[in-house]
């Protein structure tokens, strides 16, 4: 083959290289979920449920007799107020049965608080779960309209804690269209459920 002959070949090939090379784009998933209504509302829940534990019949109970424990310890330490001995065991003996009713208590809230955690705990996950799920759905449609053959989480770290992107050239970055249509289908969902609360 003569060299004049070789070089459109050469350039046929380069045209094919480049125009077969993969599209990448970046998307910041942890930007994206904070961002989410969803995200909000869930917080606010989470946190709701978690102050409603401290509010539980037996948290308050138990901090009365703390209270009770502390007034007594008081008495009973004060030596500008001596008590008569009578007085003394008399206290001494209320104060361990509070004690005793106190560690019981606690006891009981504790145990509660920790399933009650766990159910919190669960909602918690579930909620990210379902979120996640949307961003990745909604990442992948807008890739594919746009014709991207790989989308990056490019605020993710691997298990080392190394980011998972160390470096990209000129691959855009879709965050702000994906966030856009996650608040158009958020929006529609909350309109559908203020018309139909069954759904």
């Amino acid at each position: 083959m003569k060299p004049l002959q070789a070089i459109p070949l050469i350039l046929i090939t380069s045209a094919l290289a480049a125009s077969a090379a993969p599209k990448f784009a970046l998307v910041r998933v942890k930007d994206i979920y904070s961002s989410l209504p969803s995200t909000t509302a869930l917080q606010e829940q989470i946190k709701k449920e978690r102050d409603g534990i401290m509010k539980d019949e037996r948290a308050e109970q138990l901090r009365k007799i703390i209270s009770e424990l502390q007034g007594l310890q008081s008495q009973l330490s004060d030596k500008t107020k001596p008590l008569d001995e009578a007085t003394s065991k008399s206290l001494a003996r209320t104060y361990e049965i509070k004690r005793q009713e106190a560690l019981t208590l606690q006891q009981e809230f504790e145990g509660f608080q920790t399933e009650q955690e766990k159910v919190i705990n669960k909602k918690m996950v579930t909620g990210m779960r379902e979120s996640l799920d949307r961003i990745a759905k909604v990442s992948a449609q807008i890739s594919k309209e746009r014709g991207y053959d790989a989308v990056f989480d490019s605020s993710g770290n691997t298990n080392t804690g190394v980011p998972v992107i160390l470096f990209s050239k000129n691959a855009p970055d879709i965050t702000a269209d994906i966030q856009a249509a996650l608040k158009d289908r958020e929006s529609a969902v909350a309109s559908e459920k203020k018309k139909d609360p069954a759904k």
